[in-house]
């Protein structure tokens, strides 16, 4: 056993200070048969027992069949010109230094929340060709934990570097950093510790997020100038995507740009290059402004909660072969 713990002692705790005990005092106290009755005394009428989707009754008797016949019909992209026509344009009441909007510190919470600025975390995904008992692992790696009341995986905390690791039963294994090196190192790291406990963890697929932030614009950007004035830097093909993909020479961070306003931050390696890349971008998109987004073109619901903005981040992270940005 001691020579397991040396093996694992590069791995820290998963949660520094937490007491496990204190976890327990936190559940509620209710059992499962307790739970079933509860269930079984609930009693809907049938004005109860309809759903309503975007105008659409479903009885709960079909309720899963014509869901999922709505959801696999989604519209492959956003009615953009419709959008336009909802509504009045939404004027800011906020001005923006776009020449030193990062350079103020006292101001810098008040930018990103008009910008709608949201950082991404690091992501690497990895498929081994093995299963995991999960209650094993959990007993074997002194730094891991297990709750499948809570998540289905044995997470661990990873240190030097700093990073969180998950591991699913089916040979999945997820980790997530503040910088894609450290969510890379962690995650073979992890697997180096695996292959140790006799686990033929072969590695077959191995993938990381490209999406590091996205930002909203307080105006619309007029794509067809910018790609004129910027020929050399932008890439687009209307046939294909609504956005146009903008590269910046000194890092090498892209950029998809919506005519909405909407943007995606691409292929980071650190917040600090993202947020770099960005207070070097927002000038040249100020200079671009292209009257101001409906509150329908800002929002960009297709269906339910489902945006456009979605749509594409998650079309985007399935384009492994960066066919959508460079075609």
């Amino acid at each position: 056993m001691d020579s397991l713990i040396y093996k694992f002692a590069a791995l820290g705790p998963l949660d520094d200070g937490e007491d496990e005990g204190d976890k327990s005092e936190n559940k509620p106290n209710l059992n499962v048969s307790e739970l079933a009755t509860i269930v079984e005394d609930l009693s809907l009428s049938d004005s109860e027992n309809k759903l309503k989707i975007d105008g659409i009754d479903l009885e709960r008797g079909g309720c899963a069949d014509k869901i999922a016949h709505l959801y696999c019909n989604l519209p492959t992209d956003f009615n953009w010109d419709e959008a336009s026509r909802k509504g009045a344009p939404e004027i800011p009441d906020y001005e923006i230094d776009f020449e030193k909007a990062f350079a103020n510190l006292s101001k810098l919470g008040e930018v990103e929340k008009h910008l709608e600025l949201l950082y991404k975390p690091f992501t690497c995904m990895m498929d081994v060709s093995c299963r995991f008992n999960m209650y094993e692992l959990c007993i074997l790696l002194p730094d891991a934990r297990y709750d499948p009341g809570i998540h289905p995986s044995v997470a661990i905390k990873v240190r030097n570097p700093s990073a969180n690791v998950k591991i699913f039963s089916g040979g999945k294994m997820v980790s997530t950093a503040l910088t894609a090196a450290s969510a890379r190192n962690a995650l073979f790291k992890v697997v180096r510790v695996v292959q140790e406990l006799d686990y033929k963890a072969d590695i077959k697929n191995f993938s990381k997020n490209i999406v590091n932030a996205t930002f909203m614009m307080p105006f619309k950007i007029d794509l067809q100038r910018l790609n004129q004035l910027y020929s050399d830097k932008v890439t687009h093909n209307n046939a294909k995507r609504p956005f146009i993909t903008y590269t910046l020479d000194e890092d090498g961070v892209r950029f998809a740009v919506f005519p909405t306003g909407y943007v995606l931050a691409l292929h980071s390696s650190c917040r600090s290059e993202t947020s770099a890349a960005i207070a070097t971008f927002l000038p040249i998109l100020a200079k671009f402004k292209n009257g101001y987004a409906t509150s329908a073109e800002r929002q960009g619901r297709m269906v339910g909660d489902i945006s456009y903005k979605l749509l594409w981040e998650r079309r985007l992270e399935e384009d492994k072969e960066g066919l959508l940005l460079y075609s």
